[in-house]
């Protein structure tokens, strides 16, 4: 469909002509704020504190509804030398216990969901990062389970900040870059922000990676990863609207991808085979927050659209080259209201009731054409869907009340919500938790959810997307490049799911040095949706329709969208340990209420050092009846049993660094058709490790002579893959299977990555 044709079908349908408003409306507030932020804000930029009335303060500034298990203040949020919150955050997540998962971000104890916009800003304009007790994400209106951190905004910063970075690989063939540059402002309950940012990533080529079997002139057609270049911005402000704080944020992205797909017969550009996709996504969010009639109130408003082209050039009959193009394009619309208020008084404290309501559109299109593509001409998906979450906070017990408090601290967490989406009836999902504290050491929490599922529309009606990928055929011993196919599959059924979990942390000495954490969980669900397994001998043979071959055996391409189940099950238990050593002071608070830095090198050394083993007890998955199910942990899929992960902070103002890693154990991969072969893949164990060192040049030296372009300059050089690892396979004779050499596995192997980041 060309770009006239899209229009009119756009303009047929009146609801693209509201999102066009909606999308216009937001823009033209997004830009007056954004114009207007910086008068606002001039005091700042003059160093002239915001007129403050006297009030009488109840709570730090910025504190959450939950109270922190642990809390990072300016120099040990020093130590981890992030550029960004972002990377921050993603950093923390050991602490959190859940090294492998995302938290919830809160910022300054408040809700702030896609319109923060504060992922960018320098860690340096954060007063203190807090993770919170695991009950926090239900108190704040989000599914049981996750793990929640509160970013706590010092009430006066501004900067504009700069940040260069160059990437390459030790065994040559691929050099990457990066360059960002931001201004961001806080002043009180105002802020603003812009960040731009631009990578690019050079192809590997085949032929960068020569081994013993020689150079093939198919090696310089080839890519093993691809080019990319990638652009963006995000412009951001938050600021008092009388009682109420609104923002609105705004993100734009642009993501290109070129691919050499081998020798081109008898031509085509650059004597290669091409595969290329382009990828733009604009975002607009904006959010509310504020009292309404003594509830607590967050409401939020996010518009998305999206653009996706891809072109694949294919040999036909090895004489001529045709082109498969898709595209795809899609909006969702969705408005959410939150609400929280303590609703009665027990002796043991308030009871908190939180009310959250969603409603969310979505409409995509995907059209294909090319003789040798699997997709259909034209599809376009439409969904309309309303959420609603109820949920109760119930103190039971509390240290120091009358009465109970021989029980230490309790409390229950009940939480009920519905969906219902066009097309599907109500679906339900119930929640229960329990917090037990009978003592300052120990936390105690048990959790259940109980949930009626219904495809997302991602799932269901997700953009079609056709690309290369380079995998390995275990039939023929061999690295393909097959067609992998993802996106919605209108034909994915409803289903039922019930998660448990039980959870201890111990702090046994009286300074927050030690802690230990505990988790088991299990997942069981009944129909419904999974996830397309990885391909394995045996994920081949319970997908036959999945998989195509030509004549001659060659894989040619893979429906990886999601799949119908019957039933799946896991089982984990995961068990961490933190050490964190700091100096007793923890810092100097100044009249601001900001904590003082101490500067190198008289500041004390700080240490963190954690490690989690997660062991997966059980993971079986049943695809349809009459057929065995998938033992994911005997040999039918790639799935380690352990995995160990660990990091080491070392650092003070100024200088630091940090190493972390993983250890992931050993597993087999069985043939179905000869079970207990020699023809058996035994994957070994797998030790990766990552190193990271950062200094300010400015603050190691007490002499007053150094130049002002040293000033809040930020060196870092980072190591992937430290010691060039990678996943050695043999077969049951110890023999190495072809396509499993060491590029074959790990084409990048270890990177190196030097970085400068400058405030000013």
């Amino acid at each position: 469909m060309n770009a006239a044709s899209f229009l009119t079908a756009m303009a047929r349908d009146q609801s693209y002509l509201r999102f066009g408003r909606v999308f216009l409306t937001l823009l033209i507030l997004l830009l007056t704020t954004v114009f207007c932020a910086p008068i606002a804000a001039q005091n700042l930029d003059d160093n002239d504190s915001p007129p403050i009335e006297e009030i009488v303060v109840t709570a730090r500034y910025g504190e959450a509804r939950v109270e922190s298990e642990t809390e990072l203040d300016e120099d040990d949020i020093d130590t981890y030398g992030a550029g960004t919150i972002g990377e921050l955050v993603s950093q923390i997540t050991p602490l959190t216990g859940r090294p492998e998962e995302q938290p919830i971000v809160l910022v300054n104890g408040q809700r702030v969901d896609g319109a923060g916009g504060v992922n960018g800003f320098p860690p340096e304009a954060l007063a203190r990062l807090a993770i919170l007790k695991p009950e926090a994400a239900e108190r704040y209106g989000y599914s049981s389970g996750q793990r929640v951190v509160n970013l706590v905004l010092k009430k006066s910063f501004s900067s504009w900040q700069a940040e260069a970075g160059a990437k390459f690989a030790t065994a040559g063939g691929r050099e990457s870059g990066q360059f960002a540059l931001g201004r961001f402002v806080v002043a009180g309950r105002s802020r603003w922000n812009a960040r731009f940012q631009l990578s690019r990533d050079n192809a590997l080529l085949k032929s960068d990676r020569v081994d013993d079997r020689g150079f093939d002139r198919d090696d310089a057609h080839r890519t093993l990863l691809p080019a990319s270049n990638s652009i963006s911005l995000n412009v951001g402000v938050a600021r008092p609207l009388g009682e109420f704080t609104g923002a609105i944020n705004m993100d734009v992205n642009r993501r290109s991808q070129q691919q050499l797909l081998g020798t081109a017969f008898p031509g085509g550009v650059d004597g290669a085979l091409r595969g290329e996709q382009e990828t733009n996504n604009i975002g607009l969010s904006a959010t509310l927050t504020g009292s309404i009639a003594d509830w607590q109130s967050n409401i939020a408003l996010r518009y998305s659209r999206s653009w996706s082209d891809n072109d694949i050039e294919r040999l036909i009959a090895n004489s001529y080259i045709v082109t498969d193009r898709s595209s795809s394009r899609s909006e969702n619309l969705t408005g959410q209201i939150n609400l929280n208020r303590p609703i009665l008084t027990l002796p043991a404290g308030p009871v908190t009731s939180n009310i959250s309501i969603n409603a969310t559109r979505n409409w995509s299109l995907t059209q294909s054409s090319g003789v040798a593509t699997t997709l259909p001409v034209e599809t376009v998906f439409r969904r309309q869907q309303i959420d609603a979450r109820v949920s109760l906070s119930l103190p039971i017990s509390q240290s120091g009340s009358a009465g109970f408090s021989v029980l230490g601290d309790m409390s229950l967490d009940v939480a009920a919500a519905g969906s219902m989406a066009s097309g599907a009836p109500l679906r339900n999902r119930f929640e229960l938790g329990a917090n037990w504290s009978p003592f300052a050491a120990l936390q105690l929490r048990a959790t259940a959810a109980f949930t009626q599922l219904i495809p997302t529309a991602d799932q269901i009606g997700g953009p079609y997307v056709e690309e290369i990928r380079r995998i390995y055929d275990f039939r023929r011993e061999e690295i393909a490049d097959v067609l992998w196919i993802t996106g919605g599959n209108p034909d994915l059924n409803r289903g039922k799911q019930n998660l448990y979990s039980l959870s201890a942390t111990i702090r046994p000495l009286a300074r927050p040095i030690l802690t230990l954490t505990s988790e088991y969980q299990r997942h069981i669900s009944t129909g419904g949706v999974g996830a397309f397994p990885a391909f394995t001998p045996v994920v081949e043979f319970a997908f036959p329709d999945r998989i195509q071959r030509d004549a001659s055996g060659h894989l040619l391409s893979v429906d990886a969208r999601a799949i119908n189940i019957v039933h799946d099950i896991d089982e984990q238990l995961n068990n961490g340990l933190i050490i964190t050593l700091t100096p007793k002071g923890r810092g100097r608070t100044d009249a601001a209420g900001q904590t003082a830095r101490a500067e190198a090198p008289t500041a004390p050394w700080r240490v963190n050092f954690s490690v989690s083993h997660g062991w997966l007890l059980r993971s079986d998955l049943l695809t349809r009846p009459g057929i065995p199910p998938i033992d994911r942990l005997s040999g039918d899929t790639g799935q380690s049993r352990h995995q160990v992960r660990f990091q080491l902070t070392v650092g003070r103002s100024g200088v630091g660094g940090v190493v972390s890693g993983s250890w992931q154990s050993g597993f087999r991969l069985r043939s179905p058709a000869n079970p207990g072969s020699a023809r058996d893949f035994h994957h070994k164990a797998v030790t990766t490790m990552n190193l990271r060192l950062f200094a300010e040049p400015d603050r190691l030296f007490s002499t007053s002579q150094k130049p002002s372009w040293l000033s809040d300059l930020n060196i870092s050089f980072d190591i992937r893959n430290l010691f060039d690892s990678y996943r050695q396979v043999v077969l049951s004779n110890g023999s190495i299977p072809a396509g499993y050499r060491r590029y074959d596995i790990n084409p990048l192997g270890r990177t190196a990555q030097v970085s400068l980041r400058k405030r000013f």
